[in-house]
């Protein structure tokens, strides 16, 4: 393939890809669902593969991205025109957190482990599991997380309050399962756990889904248990 061949195969894909994409339109670049994400890369590949793929001839490479943007076109209007569509396509966000409660059936049937929701949450800058009041793992993998109305910084400012700093909080508990260097972090010892466990009426750390030690003393403990909703 001469110089001059690649020159126009370059040229050519860029204005393709250009002219594809303003087409598909901003939702492709913000990758807001799993498929956009797809899509995108798909598209770029695409392009890309039959550039130096001189037994590909331009006119076939340029036809397969048209008919590949159709069908996401499509996809999206279909997505738009019907409830059913938009489900089956982009799925639905997914409630984690209720009213404080965090769902393990739900993490389950998104295969997000406990450390993968802490991770979110931390991106949040939610460090404590009991500021959470709700919040929903989003088709495009992020988290949305609503604190409880006393944790929200707002009313703090209004009523000029400055809470104390609860530290680094320790997840001593997950999955239940004792995390001993977290616990060693607290301070705290098994006897501890178990006397904390006791006081709260749980018998077992396997009935733990996660539990959390702040600073300040502060407890977080939330048990395994199914959701319906």
């Amino acid at each position: 393939m001469s110089y001059l061949d690649t020159a126009a195969r370059v040229s050519i894909t860029f204005i393709a890809l250009y002219v594809f994409c303003r087409i598909l339109g901003k939702k492709l670049i913000s990758h807001l669902t799993l498929f956009d994400f797809i899509a995108g890369i798909t598209i770029g590949s695409l392009g890309g593969s039959f550039i130096f793929a001189d037994q590909i001839p331009l006119s076939i490479g340029l036809f397969g991205m048209v008919i590949f943007t159709t069908l996401t076109l499509i996809s999206d209007i279909l997505s738009m025109k019907s409830h059913h569509a938009r489900k089956l396509l982009n799925s639905e966000p997914l409630l984690v957190i209720k009213e404080g409660k965090i769902l393990e059936d739900r993490m389950s049937k998104a295969r997000l482990t406990m450390d993968d929701l802490l991770l979110l949450l931390r991106k949040k800058d939610i460090y404590y599991l009991d500021e959470v009041e709700y919040a929903f793992l989003e088709t495009d993998g992020s988290l949305s997380a609503q604190k409880k109305i006393a944790q929200q910084t707002t009313k703090n400012q209004d009523l000029q309050i400055s809470p104390p700093f609860r530290g680094i909080p320790r997840n001593f508990i997950i999955d239940g399962k004792l995390v001993m260097d977290h616990l060693k972090g607290t301070g705290k010892d098994e006897n501890w756990v178990s006397n904390m466990l006791q006081a709260n009426g749980i018998q077992s750390l396997s009935d733990i889904a996660v539990a959390q030690l702040d600073e300040l003393g502060t407890v977080f403990l939330d048990k395994k248990t199914k959701d319906t909703l």
